[in-house]
């Protein structure tokens, strides 16, 4: 049977989602009932003996796994909200913020001995990594609020509990992690070096593709890039981490090392560099299906990237199963099949002979990896670009060889007669992309609004129609038309929601306690009312805006 990663990881993940979604008795009746599909899609043959038994193992483990992860780590943890008592522990991530405040994650212990991992929001006190903290004061669950799913993102780092704003902290300077403090103040010098070279809005950019720095881009650069589906080019993810391998190569094979070699410099290269960028889940996976990949030759076996994508998100979700709740994972792991499974699938009959032919396959591609992360995008954000795989084409290449280049100043040091004039290179890739960018925005409106409450059911019904497809027929052309049959009963039914939103009078309230705004929108007018006046409130307004289409 080929590919039994795929076998045991698809499934895996699957059932981690649903489990961390769903209570305990639908997880379990789910459960039964798809061992009970799985058993009739043995009988008429769709899968075989060895397929079934496969995937029902791996979804019970999976589900027994989190619950046993829930029991063990997550409920000692969280029986701790609205208790006040006092933690001590090492601090073992800060992040600086403008406003003379800081986060500090702190790995330790309650005083009645329950082990856990805090957050910890409070003045700038100079705490660095491996310092020792200690809190008292009242500790809370992290709750999501309407701008942003903040439970979800902290449940997949493990941080459960968060303190409140009053509570009194004190550190104690250390030497524990060196090494960390090593990378994060490199990290800091090379940021302030780009950013002062190549300017604020160009030096922002490439700080944040190269280091992870997402403080230094602005409000209404993020923004353009969401709306041009290219977000992810500013989010440290494995694009990087592989144009960055992909240079390593190229001189390491120019210097004739031998394979061993080059795979222990490789692993040595990840591992610094997921240490510079604070270990993100997307470059974590990336650097794990690269040794993968790599590792092939080594031992004489064919490296297959669906394997090492199920092997890669097994291992991470091992650490912590609620991993599989946080967006960047899924958008890293849905985008990752897409144009590494998927889109060769559906190019496979396809030949490259002609010049514009491969700009049409190269659309394709994009296209596919869109239709991966559709679901992941309806589930987590707002508003969605569709214009997207365009985008990708036309501007991501621009920012791959912006990205090439910071990386030399970042190998160099910031060296003033290397790094002047590659920032000047720089600026003006900064003002191409930028310029293209903004003539594509104006020239073609492309968002979809995802506030339709049946959205994502109806997405999840298509997905399955086009699985079913798949495992019926499994050829490319099935499978395009199923999904073109999906994107239009999409679009038709968010037509439908829009048109019939119109004739209705509605009122919104957003947000809480000191932040609050009312909307009143009726056919294409929109009120707002701001009562408190909180900063917050205009950010209440615009993901009210995005998310339901809404024209201002």
């Amino acid at each position: 049977m080929r590919r039994k990663m795929v076998w045991l990881g698809v499934p895996w993940m699957i059932w981690l989602f649903v489990a961390a979604n769903c209570r305990t008795t639908m997880t379990l009746c789910l459960l039964l009932a798809i061992l009970f599909l799985l058993g009739a899609f043995r009988l008429f043959q769709i899968v075989s003996t060895k397929q079934a038994c496969f995937i029902a193992v791996s979804s019970i483990l999976s589900v027994l796994y989190i619950s046993c992860f829930t029991k063990i780590i997550y409920e000692p943890a969280i029986k701790m909200d609205q208790h006040i008592t006092t933690f001590s522990g090492e601090v073992v991530s800060v992040t600086s913020y403008d406003n003379d405040m800081a986060s500090y994650q702190v790995n330790g212990i309650f005083s009645d001995g329950t082990f856990a991992k805090i957050l910890v929001y409070t003045n700038n006190n100079g705490a660095d990594y491996g310092d020792q903290m200690q809190v008292a004061g009242m500790f809370t669950k992290i709750d999501s609020d309407y701008l942003w799913d903040s439970s979800k993102y902290y449940h997949a780092k493990g941080i459960f509990l968060e303190t409140q704003p009053d509570a009194y902290v004190s550190h104690v300077h250390t030497d524990g992690r060196p090494v960390m403090r090593v990378f994060q103040k490199y990290r800091e010098q090379i940021s302030r070096r780009i950013c002062a070279l190549a300017g604020t809005d160009a030096g922002g950019m490439v700080s944040a593709m190269l280091l992870g720095t997402k403080d230094t881009i602005s409000d209404e650069l993020d923004e353009m890039l969401m709306q041009q589906g290219i977000s992810h080019v500013i989010s440290v993810s494995g694009l990087h981490l592989v144009i960055i391998l992909f240079l390593l190569k190229f001189v390491f094979d120019k210097l004739y090392l031998h394979c061993w070699i080059q795979f222990v410099l490789f692993a040595v290269v990840i591992f610094c560099y997921a240490m510079m960028v604070c270990t993100p889940i997307s470059i974590i996976r990336a650097g794990i299906m690269y040794l993968l990949m790599t590792s092939g030759r080594l031992f004489f076996r064919r490296a297959d990237t669906f394997n090492s994508l199920c092997i890669a998100g097994v291992a991470i979700t091992l650490c912590n199963p609620y991993c599989i709740l946080d967006p960047s994972f899924l958008l890293s792991f849905t985008g990752t099949f897409g144009i590494g499974v998927f889109a060769p699938f559906m190019v496979r009959k396809l030949k490259k002979v002609k010049f514009p032919f491969v700009i049409l396959v190269q659309f394709i591609e994009m296209c596919c990896v869109s239709v991966c992360t559709f679901p992941i995008l309806i589930l987590y954000f707002r508003e969605i670009s569709v214009i997207s795989p365009l985008s990708n084409i036309l501007l991501v290449p621009i920012c791959s060889v912006m990205l090439a280049l910071s990386l030399v100043i970042f190998l160099t040091g910031g060296i003033g007669w290397i790094a002047k004039p590659i920032c000047f290179l720089l600026k003006l890739l900064y003002d191409a992309m930028y310029l293209l960018a903004t003539g594509m925005r104006s020239i073609i409106p492309g968002t979809f609004p995802t506030g339709w409450e049946l959205l994502p059911v109806i997405t999840f019904l298509l997905v399955l129609f086009i699985v079913y497809q798949f495992l019926m027929k499994r050829t490319p052309r099935f499978i395009a038309i199923a999904i073109s049959i999906s994107l239009l009963i999409i679009n038709f039914g968010q037509f439908i929601w829009r048109t019939g939103e119109k004739e209705y009078f509605v009122v919104t309230a957003l947000g809480m306690k000191h932040e609050m705004v009312i909307l009143i929108h009726h056919a294409n007018y929109t009120d707002c009312i701001d009562l408190t006046g909180h900063p917050k409130n205009p950010e209440y307004v615009k993901a009210y805006v995005y998310e339901n289409g809404i024209s201002v």
